[in-house]
């Protein structure tokens, strides 16, 4: 007899910013390259010939990944991913609290992506300024991409922030399964 494998839950969350922000500078990356490709009197020529692939390249690593990720909530952790910026594990016994939350610092100042505010110990990763989750630990986690960080509170978006809620909260144990 084999044992049950519990399913894991997908969690997707905004990505209209993520997909606003590659198009727009994508096709700016492009008209300046070949504006100075046609233009042999251009003004910076060379500069802009090296800067739009430049640009280009890395607007795509960082703003079209996002594109294709989403946050899993699985047995034993929660794996926080989002693209190239940031891919955690985050397992349940360190969850000490699940709740919805705003943005207090103001939309602007967090942006959208990875965010570290090291008085706090607070991570943002945000790809929109509504539906964001809340997530306290009872210890500090070592949480980044390439350079990981003391954080003991993560803050996200996801876009069913109810369900997430209710997700976490069951598999952490904060919860009685209903």
């Amino acid at each position: 007899m084999t044992a049950a494998k519990r399913k894991v839950v997908e969690f997707a969350y905004p990505r209209y910013w993520f997909l606003i922000i590659a198009v727009v500078f994508e096709s700016l990356a492009i008209y300046l390259f070949v504006f100075a490709l046609m233009d042999p009197d251009a003004v910076l020529r060379e500069a802009w010939l090296v800067l739009g692939p430049a640009i280009g390249v890395f607007v795509f690593l960082f703003m079209v990944p996002p594109l294709f990720t989403k946050h899993l909530a699985g047995e034993r952790a929660l794996r926080i991913k989002m693209g190239l910026l940031i891919d955690a594990t985050v397992p349940y016994a360190v969850v000490k609290e699940v709740k919805d939350t705003t943005v207090h610092r103001g939309g602007v100042r967090v942006g959208i992506g990875v965010r570290y505010f090291p008085i706090s110990k607070a991570m943002f990763v945000t790809s929109s300024f509504s539906d964001l989750v809340m997530i306290r630990f009872h210890d500090e986690m070592l949480m980044g991409r390439l350079v990981k960080k003391p954080v003991e509170e993560l803050v996200m978006s996801v876009n069913n922030k109810s369900l997430f809620i209710e997700t976490v909260k069951v598999k952490a144990g904060l919860m009685k399964e209903v």
